[in-house]
């Protein structure tokens, strides 16, 4: 062959060879951006949804905690009803009975204040005066109006509270139209945004609510009558912040809001405009900015305008959601398995190649030495090996990874294309069938993939452990409940023996059950069927450092799960805790990724235990992990 006709002919093999992959590539490609679009649509309607459902349960909740505040003070207007206007000691001894900061969240104080005309006034300073606690009282500020409406009780009685003892609330403008306003609509009335008289000296946004008493047997059908009948008034106050921080709802949701205040009056002042009176989240620093969702609560005389922002997700959860997660997921997998042909498609071309190449230096040297000769046979044979070693490992190669990859992507493929050409022909949940089943492919990929971030993040250190009290022998039982299937699969029996005094120990319960399920999982796996697997927590002790070295040891508590399998050579029982190694004796037929081992003595060293693998002496395995004990449950059991 002539060395144009040869160079076409390659020209011709190279261009073909890369025109499947291509092909391969882009039709899986385009599958997983339609797939990506429709998954990323249905996130964001689920997201607006779960939004929507958000800000009306935080409104709702805002809204049953002012009516349930409505019905404290209804019950103090009926106690006000029911006693002397006077006489402190019954208001004192209410106070005593009740725990308003259980009872009530957010409640900040509770007062009573009775209207006293001015010419009532010497004489009830004289009345108030000769009872306890309240000897040098006077109302403050002085004032010569015809009403004055003082504090005389407020609970919890603190002595910050007891400077407010007299104040008048007539005397304020806000305070003085929230009574008149309880008066008017004869019902509970909030006031607009204030100061609370104890936070004066360092202001903070508070706000009352409010109900008028009047006296009994006057006539009260109409604002004039009221306001005649108008005997004192009955109020809860707050401090804004306490009262709006404490929100259930709010917790558990990821909607930042403002809360703005506007009278509902007809007749309001000009520059009486909606103000800020609380924020939570990352609201934005202009209130002309529309929210994504907007309620409103009419109570009181007042209107809350609750302004609901989404905040920003962060960086980790957008890279970690469905739809990125079929997008970057089918692209690689798309190139993966178009590399994977390519590989396929011109391995016998490379080969050719070489053995035309081989074949060609044999012939040039064929006359020369029969040693010449030899060297170059030898050279080929050793050739050929290597050739069929690497085509024999290719081989090996594509049947696994045929298997792990293509089963998951065959599915993720096939019902992202039923979910895009059915999206509008069949219902919701239809389509929900469609996604189950995409997750279920994709969640067998994604543990592959976590066990590999777990064991990085143990070996770096960065791995977060929460250290408490916790029970092994319930450890074992949540591990024992999550396999349960599989024990009933191979009719497995679990003996679980404590001769620890106590089974506690401190630890990261989440991690410590990983360790045990890996270890009962593996005990499972290779168990013959209706075996017995033995599980003992005992009494033991452990280093107090870490060098070999270190005399002084600590109270430990280790658990051993011991099987009946088939065992572990004894060259290979520290070998089988590094990464990606399995037994010998398990390594075919069992199946698992040869990380379970490393994560689980990951864990257990950053506990500062120890994990070992023993043989029986009557066949199958022993796993032993060695945990520090609590030592404060230790020291109060000796008290």
């Amino acid at each position: 062959m002539n060395a144009p006709h040869s160079f076409r002919h390659w020209r011709h093999v190279r261009t073909t060879s890369l025109l499947m992959p291509l092909l391969v590539f882009l039709v899986l490609a385009t599958l997983t951006w339609f797939g990506y679009r429709w998954q990323a649509r249905v996130q964001s309607e689920a997201v607006e949804y779960a939004d929507v459902q958000a800000s009306a349960a935080i409104t709702a909740e805002i809204r049953e905690r002012l009516q349930l505040h409505s019905q404290f003070l209804r019950s103090l207007q009926a106690f006000a009803a029911t006693h002397s206007w006077l006489d402190l000691a019954p208001w004192q001894r209410f106070a005593r009975e009740i725990d308003i900061g259980m009872a009530l969240p957010g409640l900040f104080s509770f007062a009573y204040a009775p209207a006293i005309r001015s010419t009532d006034r010497p004489g009830a300073i004289g009345t108030l005066r000769r009872q306890a606690g309240l000897r040098e009282f006077r109302i403050f500020p002085e004032t010569s109006a015809e009403l004055t409406t003082p504090v005389i009780f407020a609970a919890p009685e603190s002595a910050e509270l007891q400077r407010s003892i007299g104040f008048d609330l007539s005397s304020e403008a806000l305070r003085r139209e929230a009574i008149d306003a309880a008066i008017v609509q004869r019902d509970v009335a909030l006031s607009a945004p204030i100061v609370l008289h104890i936070d004066r000296t360092q202001p903070r946004p508070g706000f009352l609510m409010l109900l008028p008493l009047f006296h009994p047997d006057r006539p009260l059908a109409d604002v004039a009558a009221r306001r005649a009948a108008f005997a004192g008034i009955v109020l809860t106050a707050y401090r804004t912040d306490e009262f709006l921080s404490r929100l259930k709802q709010a917790a558990k949701n990821r909607l930042a809001f403002r809360i703005m205040d506007e009278s509902l009056a007809a007749s309001r002042a000009p520059d009486d405009a909606a103000k800020q009176i609380f924020s939570f989240g990352s609201v934005p620093e202009s209130s002309d900015t529309p929210p994504d969702f907007h309620h409103e609560i009419d109570f009181g005389g007042r209107n809350w305008l609750l302004y609901f922002y989404r905040e920003a997700p962060s960086a980790a959860s957008e890279s970690l959601d469905a739809a990125n997660l079929i997008l970057y997921g089918g692209l690689t997998l798309s190139a993966l398995l178009a590399f994977l042909i390519f590989q396929l498609s011109t391995h016998r071309d490379r080969a050719e190649r070489h053995a035309r190449r081989a074949t060609r230096e044999l012939r040039e040297h064929r006359d020369h030495l029969n040693e010449l000769v030899a060297e170059r046979t030898a050279r080929l044979e050793s050739a050929l090996v290597s050739a069929r070693a690497a085509s024999q490992a290719k081989s090996e190669f594509l049947a696994n990874m045929s298997h792990e990859l293509r089963t998951p992507m065959h599915a993720i493929l096939s019902f992202a294309e039923l979910g895009a050409n059915r999206g509008e022909a069949v219902g919701i949940a239809k389509l929900r069938q469609y996604f189950q089943r995409i997750e279920q492919s994709a969640h067998r990929l994604l543990g592959l993939i976590n066990e590999l971030l777990d064991i990085a993040k143990l070996e770096a250190g960065r791995a977060d452990m929460h250290l408490a009290s916790a029970d092994l022998a319930a450890l074992i039982q949540d591990a024992r409940t999550q396999l349960e299937s599989l024990l009933l699969a191979k009719k497995l029996t679990i003996e679980l023996e404590v001769t620890a005094a106590s089974s506690l120990a401190l630890c990261d319960s989440e991690r410590i059950r990983q360790v045990i399920q890996n270890l009962l999982g593996n005990a499972i796996r290779f168990s013959p069927e209706g075996g017995t697997i033995r599980i003992e927590i005992a009494a033991s002790t452990l280093s107090s450092g870490r060098r070999a070295e270190d005399s002084v040891q600590v109270a430990a508590i280790a658990i051993r799960v011991v099987d009946q399998g088939i065992g572990i050579p004894e060259a290979e029982l520290e070998h089988i805790f590094e990464k990606f190694v399995q037994s010998s004796a398990t390594r075919t037929g069992a199946g698992g990724t040869g990380l379970g081992l490393a994560i689980s003595r990951a864990i257990v060293m950053q506990h500062r235990g120890t994990i070992v693998a023993t043989n029986n002496a009557g066949g199958g395995a022993c796993f032993t992990v060695t945990l520090p004990a609590d030592s404060r449950t230790r020291d109060n059991g000796a008290q």
